[in-house]
């Protein structure tokens, strides 16, 4: 672990223009106010300067800055961090107290994507960081110190038990960590120093659950809420969901029969009545397990064929009730039905880390999963 200087000096330490216009147009931000702040420490890291990154020049479409291994946005009270950022964004500017973004010499980011991923959902120019000279670029290296930005308070969340665990389990699928008690132990006790954040009895059942979990030999699943994946389709497919050229569907295993339902009566059956179909769908998963997500997937599949065939046999039988043989009529006509589905399953998100390129910005073939 390198030395850090204790304090930042007024003067010294800042590179490029010192001074930029505020989010959202409030005041301006001002790279000496950290001076006099602790820099955090960092594995492998140095800190160097102080300077204002150019969001535009920031992709977002890399494991990396996706928080792979480091924390996870997804609905609920961790899906709402990034909104909350936005909405301070927009009331208080961006706020100089607290340590800035940290990022390395080679540009890659050690600390503060969410902030950074507020600040692009808002269109900002330019954003406060520090950067760090950085000697170690290992997964290792990148989840701790992803972690450990996330620990102390200093973030909007601190870093939650299914985040340490994530990034542990992902560590022993990279290789990087060997899932025994004594090595776990270590990464968790020594290198993220938890004893400084939780209770011994808390990271006992992290230790516990991340050498259980190891042993099920499955890929971290890349958790991402619906907004997320709407905006990596339009960045990446050139779909917008908005202009309604698809359909977003959670290929849930437990609850696929409500939203396939939904699908069918609230997207699907109109595009039929109004001539729109077919309908574009896109499915992704909430599931933590590999496992669980092809088997929703496959269920969800299945299901939506059920409807078609039992929306078709509706048909039928309701013409049959009237006197109309359907199949009698096509036969003696010798006309055959479109056999084109009102749907079209065009793909599913990247999110099995192990077996999907999530940088390759495509999606998913469904037979493949």
């Amino acid at each position: 672990m390198s030395t850090q200087l204790k304090t930042v000096p007024q003067q010294a330490y800042i590179v490029g223009t010192p001074i930029r216009p505020g989010f959202n147009g409030q005041g301006q931000i001002d790279l000496h106010d950290y001076a006099g702040m602790a820099p955090p420490t960092f594995e492998g890291c140095t800190f160097s300067h102080f300077t204002f990154l150019d969001l535009t020049t920031v992709n977002i479409d890399t494991e990396s800055f996706a928080n792979l291994g480091i924390r996870e946005e997804f609905e609920g009270d961790d899906g709402n961090r990034i909104d909350e950022l936005e909405v301070s964004f927009e009331n208080n500017g961006f706020e100089t107290v607290a340590w800035p973004p940290s990022i390395d010499d080679l540009g890659g980011f050690i600390d503060g994507r969410g902030r950074t991923t507020g600040a692009l959902n808002r269109s900002e120019r330019w954003m406060p960081v520090a950067v760090y000279n950085r000697v170690d670029f290992s997964v290792s290296s990148t989840v701790t110190n992803g972690i450990k930005g996330n620990l102390g308070g200093r973030p909007q969340r601190s870093a939650s038990f299914r985040d340490i665990v994530n990034g542990a389990v992902h560590l022993v699928n990279e290789g990087e960590l060997k899932p025994t008690v004594n090595d776990v132990n270590n990464w968790l006790k020594k290198r993220l120093e938890l004893w400084r954040f939780f209770k011994a009895d808390l990271i006992t059942k992290m230790q516990q659950a991340i050498v259980e979990e190891s042993t099920r030999d499955e890929s971290l699943i890349l958790r991402k809420k619906t907004s997320s994946w709407h905006a990596w389709i339009k960045r990446n497919v050139g779909l917008d969901e908005k202009a309604g050229d698809y359909v977003l569907v959670n290929a849930s295993s437990s609850s696929y029969q409500t939203y396939i339902q939904r699908l069918w009566c609230e997207s699907i059956l109109p595009a039929i009545i109004d001539g729109s179909d077919p309908v574009d769908v896109i499915f992704y998963t909430s599931h933590y397990r590999p496992s669980k997500a092809r088997d929703g997937l496959q269920k969800s599949i299945e299901k939506l064929d059920q409807l078609y065939d039992m929306s078709f046999s509706l048909v039928k039988s309701h013409l049959k009730s009237s006197g109309i043989d359907l199949d009698a009529v096509l036969a003696a006509t010798g006309t055959q039905l479109n056999s084109d589905k009102p749907f079209n399953i065009i793909g599913a998100c990247p999110q099995i880390v192990s077996d999907h390129e999530f940088e390759s910005g495509k999606l998913i073939d469904v037979t493949s999963y």
